[in-house]
Order: structure tokens, then C-alpha cells, then sequence
């Protein structure tokens, strides 16, 4: 899952820098499609990068252990870490499952009220 991660965060930069180049702006088609990559792709980059904080941040209270006098904040700062990361593990997991095709696509959804004894009747359909 991390190989996976790090090879999104280093595509998320790509674009990025795609996105700002004056060139790339000038053709509309693919600065269109490379903005909608970035927002796509941003989200799981960010709360990756969420995870690596919070994994450097253990590893550099690890480091404060042998100082008694910040024994105790980096003990503090220790939990406080290790218990976030299952969590953005979690969130990470969800953001990696793939999104449905028809996402992007308009519905139009119609409520018939029924009559009588009828119950109403709930209609969606997909717009192309």
C-alpha cells in the first residue's frame, strides 16, 4: 500500500507542476484533465502526507526519551501519535477504493406521490 502511496504522491507533483506551466495552460483539453486528475488525487496525498508526519513525529520523540527533563512530553507525544495512525490508516484505505464510473454523472431523480392505498414510487435515472 505505501509503494502504491508513494508513487501517487510523486504523480500528484507531476501534475502539479504540469498545472502551473504557461504551455500546458495554453491547451485547455489537457490542463482541464490534469486539474481533474489533481483533485482526484489530492486527497489521499494529503492525508498521506497526514500519516508521514505523524510517523516522524513518533520517531523524533523516540529521539527525546533519553532527556529526562522531555521524557514525559515525548512519552505524551508518543501515544498521542501512535494512536492517530490507525485511523489515517483507515481513511487512507477508503480514499484508495476505486471510484464508480458513473460518479461524474448527472441523475435525475422524480418522487410520484401515490394515490389511494399506493405507495409512492422513487425514479432515478443516469443522464449522458
Amino acid at each position: 500500500m505505501f509503494q502504491k502511496l508513494e508513487e501517487v504522491e510523486k504523480r500528484y507533483e507531476e501534475v502539479t507542476q504540469k498545472i502551473s506551466d504557461p504551455e500546458v495552460i495554453s491547451r485547455q483539453e489537457e490542463w482541464k484533465a490534469l486539474m481533474k486528475e489533481h483533485a482526484e488525487i489530492e486527497p489521499v496525498v494529503l492525508k498521506y502526507r497526514e500519516y508521514k508526519k505523524a510517523n516522524q513525529a513518533i520517531d523524533d520523540a523516540k529521539a527525546l526519551l533519553n532527556d529526562p527533563e522531555m521524557k514525559e512530553l515525548a512519552e505524551l507525544d508518543i501515544e498521542e501519535n501512535k494512536e492517530k495512525l490507525p485511523k489515517l490508516e483507515e481513511e487512507i484505505k477508503i480514499l484508495l477504493i476505486p471510484k464508480d464510473p458513473n460518479d461524474d454523472k448527472n441523475v435525475i431523480c422524480e418522487i410520484r406521490g401515490g394515490a389511494g392505498r399506493r405507495r409512492s414510487s422513487f425514479i432515478c435515472r443516469n443522464l449522458i
